[in-house]
C-alpha cells in the first residue's frame, strides 16, 4: 500500500525540503523553490533533501512519521516527485 501525494508544478514551484538531524529526527517544510537556501535550513541538519512533492499536512506529518520509524528511507526521497504536475506514490 502507498500514499499518493502531488507533484510540484507551475513556473515557481512548491517544493518539500526534509531534513534529516544530527539527534535522530527528521523535519520537512514546504517552500517555494527559490525560497530554498543554499545552506542548511535546520542548524542541527546533517542532510537535507529538496523533493518536487506538495504533501497536505497530514502526508507530510505521515512521511516524516515513517523516515523516523525506518519505513521510508531519506536516501531514497529524491526519487519521487517532479516538477511537472501529476502524482507520486510514496511506500508508506
Amino acid at each position: 500500500m502507498g500514499m499518493t501525494v502531488q507533484n510540484s508544478s507551475g513556473s515557481n514551484p512548491v517544493i518539500t525540503l526534509f531534513g534529516q538531524l544530527n539527534d535522530g529526527n527528521f523535519a520537512g517544510k514546504r517552500m517555494h523553490e527559490d525560497e530554498v537556501p543554499y545552506v542548511r535550513y535546520w542548524d542541527n541538519a546533517i542532510d537535507q533533501s529538496m523533493v518536487y512533492i506538495v504533501p497536505s499536512d497530514e502526508q507530510l506529518n505521515a512521511i516524516l512519521q515513517a523516515l523516523q520509524d525506518g519505513n521510508l528511507a531519506f536516501s531514497t526521497l529524491q526519487e519521487y516527485g517532479g516538477a511537472g504536475g501529476g502524482n507520486s506514490e510514496l511506500p508508506i
